[in-house]
């Protein structure tokens, strides 16, 4: 196979579109800017007619009062109260464009202008421990979680900041405080949990949601009752499930439904209702007979970088996993189409066990993770035959990629894997750019063949994350516990 750095200095439209990229930034700064310095008059004209106004009213004889009427210091007053949201925000926007040390001042700007905004806060202190500063970090999560304890937005940064220690511990407890704070506390879980912050179960109000998500929500639903994981009386929400999808069955993927619509599944749909605990395992969990030292000299001496790693697990740590995933209700993302629902570390799809097999793959090769910390981890479930993952590239420096669904279940066994190009995404693209951006990362992989890695359950794929990847072609049994289920581990800074 060619070099990669060759395949990447014959693309000539690389270096092109870098520029296109570089270029649309700064313009979307330039766009920021320019609204700034049409703004900040305003405001301060608006700020010095209310300041005249109340001086002299206070201090001037009525005689020499300013000829405003009440009625327009009044509008003035709601203009420099709209004008200061929209400066924050202008200022807020900013900083999460322009590097570290521009960004700080725009912060510092946007709090002055809005003092009690708990996301700038999170923010800025993302942009901190993104930057090495992970003590004055913390301390600005710690102010966001003190201005809105109900929310979950700053326990999330705290998690993944404890996760940029090591401390997974920490990170776990706090990932699970996060998500039982937006999720709910799982039926499972109420005689242990019920003293801890839960959110009240929302009102019925319109969403957009996907077949895909109802399909899989009720199938799921209906094997938790199944097997007992819940009581009967959940029975008639599966019902409504059920009657939900004969009703829009005919319809397109996407489904907008109305207030009245969602109101006899919104009390689960979207929410904590079962989580099968899993927590680590007294031994260890990778298969004792791996060569570490093989994996290594296979992983470094390949171009592009990528290695495969048949039975990864131990079978019954790869059977705890399946479960975890089949069980708990953590499927909360459609966004993407596809036909696939994501779960997130900082959404749910956090267990001990999934800290202990990255931790025990870092330190069982070591000169391919490189003291590297976990960054993040998610997994994908898909239909039993649809598009999957489209070419797109992730923001770390290792991809380590599994499957835990029984090969059985695959009705292709030469493809539903992974498709691996040989060529890396541009250092300087926005994650957008190399994550969604399908069209341009097809642009950037055409012409190249890529690696297939066939479907095999308990196969982890350990890769280059800058490596554009797509999903493979599959076909599955179209079975609720039959269903393709993939875990992705990232580790970088």
């Amino acid at each position: 196979m060619q070099r990669l750095s060759r395949q990447v200095a014959e693309r000539p439209d690389l270096r092109q579109r870098l520029n296109e990229y570089i270029e649309k930034q700064l313009q979307r700064s330039e766009r920021l800017r320019l609204l700034l310095w049409l703004a900040w008059p305003g405001f301060i004209s608006a700020g010095i007619l209310v300041s005249a106004f109340c001086f002299s009213l206070l201090f001037l004889p009525s005689s020499q009062h300013l000829p405003v009427s009440l009625w327009i210091v009044i509008m003035a007053l709601a203009a420099l109260r709209l004008l200061s949201l929209g400066l924050s925000e202008l200022h807020h926007r900013l900083g999460q464009l322009l590097p570290a040390q521009l960004a700080q001042r725009h912060f510092r700007w946007a709090l002055h202008l809005t003092p009690g905004n708990a996301e700038i806060y999170c923010n800025w202190g993302q942009l901190l421990r993104q930057s090495g500063d992970p003590d004055q970090a913390l301390s600005l999560f710690e102010r966001a979680r003190i201005l809105q304890p109900d929310d979950d937005m700053a326990y999330v940064q705290m998690a993944y900041l404890a996760l940029s220690r090591d401390d997974w511990r920490e990170a776990s407890r706090l990932f699970d405080l996060a998500y039982r704070l937006r999720r709910g506390v799982a039926w499972n879980d109420l005689p242990d949990r019920l003293s801890e912050l839960s959110p009240a179960p929302p009102r019925p109000r319109p969403i957009h949601t996907s077949l895909t998500k109802l399909q899989h929500d009720a199938q799921q639903l209906e094997f938790l009752l199944q097997g007992s994981y819940l009581p009967e009386r959940f029975g008639r929400l599966l019902q409504a499930y059920q009657e939900l999808l004969r009703q829009h069955s005919e319809q397109g993927p996407a489904l907008s439904l109305s207030s009245s619509q969602m109101a006899p599944i919104q009390l689960i749909y979207g929410r904590n209702v079962y989580i099968s605990p899993v927590p680590a395992f007294p031994r260890e969990v990778l298969n004792p007979q791996h060569h570490p030292k093989q994996i290594e000299a296979d992983y470094l001496n390949s171009d592009p970088a990528c290695v495969i790693v048949d039975d990864l697990l131990l079978p019954d740590a790869c059977e705890a996993l399946l479960h975890f995933c089949q069980k708990s209700t953590i499927w909360h993302d459609d966004s993407r189409p596809g036909g696939y629902l994501g779960a997130y570390l900082d959404d749910g799809f956090s267990c001990d066990l999934l800290y202990q097999i990255a931790l025990e793959l870092r330190d069982a090769l070591p000169q391919v993770f490189k003291g590297l910390p976990l960054k993040h981890m998610w997994a994908y479930k898909y239909d039993s035959q649809r598009e999957g993952i489209g070419i797109h590239a992730d923001g770390a420096a290792i991809n380590v990629n599994f499957w835990i669904t029984p090969d059985q279940a695959n009705l292709d066994p030469e493809h539903g894997g992974l498709l691996i190009y040989p060529v890396r995404a541009p250092a300087d693209w926005s994650f957008a750019e190399y994550n969604q951006d399908t069209a341009k990362a097809e642009a950037m992989v055409k012409g190249l063949d890529p690696i297939r890695v066939p479907y095999r359950q308990n196969r982890a794929v350990i890769f280059d994350s800058r490596l554009f990847h797509a999903t493979d072609n599959f076909r599955f049994r179209d079975d609720y516990l039959m269903r393709r289920i993939n875990i992705t581990l990232l580790y970088g800074r």
